[in-house]
């Protein structure tokens, strides 16, 4: 999703969200200025599959590192819960799944 207040013909993605269609509700994780996120992957609670976390890998652009970033799927608007600096850098265009054990 486009950060608010971005020109979407130069930027690409900066922020995630979830839409919760009952409540019409939508969360958004903004990453910041020149930061983008891969697309997130969904990592359910193991007792609880309607709880669980947001993965994704974000760019920063402004150092020209990556981080791994960790939400509460149903508070993307909070900060993350853990922030996982990477030893090199890995695209936007990173895809990824969660396999349980």
């Amino acid at each position: 999703m486009h950060r608010d207040g971005v020109d979407i013909s130069q930027e690409i993605f900066g922020a995630i969200a979830c839409f919760e269609h009952q409540t019409g509700n939508l969360s958004l994780a903004d990453m910041g200025e020149n930061r983008y996120p891969s697309e997130p992957i969904y990592v359910p609670h193991p007792n609880n599959p309607e709880r669980g976390w947001l993965l994704t890998v974000v760019y920063d652009g402004n150092t020209d590192s990556s981080e791994v970033r960790i939400y509460k799927s149903r508070a993307l608007e909070t900060e993350p819960i853990c922030r996982l600096g990477l030893p090199s850098v890995i695209p936007p265009s990173f895809h990824g799944t969660w396999k349980p054990s």
